[in-house]
């Protein structure tokens, strides 16, 4: 991952929609520092170092619908993965975009 100045003009980069369903999936955001995402009804995120990492209905943050910005927690060289599953009874989707 390069290192910009701050104060440079970073690209954003859309990514494809992401349908959320009921099992936990993941999104690897090693190479961005902010996400905008926009959702269309209710998911449980968090993040986590492992591609294989679970959601937690009892302990992960609700995002509602709507359009959210997020930093990405950064741990040194350990990779970051977005990890995500809906809340409610149908598949939601999501629309990601790296900065």
């Amino acid at each position: 991952m390069s290192t910009m100045p701050q104060g440079a003009n970073n690209v954003w980069t859309v990514q494809s929609a992401v349908t959320v369903g009921s099992s936990a999936a993941q999104t690897d955001v090693t190479n961005a520092n902010m996400l905008t995402i926009h959702l269309g009804a209710e998911i449980y995120i968090n993040f986590g170092s492992s591609s294989t990492a679970a959601s937690s209905s009892a302990n992960d943050i609700i995002l509602g619908a709507g359009v959210h910005s997020l930093v990405v927690p950064k741990s040194g060289t350990v990779a970051q993965y977005l990890n995500y599953s809906r809340v409610g009874g149908a598949n939601v989707t999501m629309r990601l975009v790296f900065n």
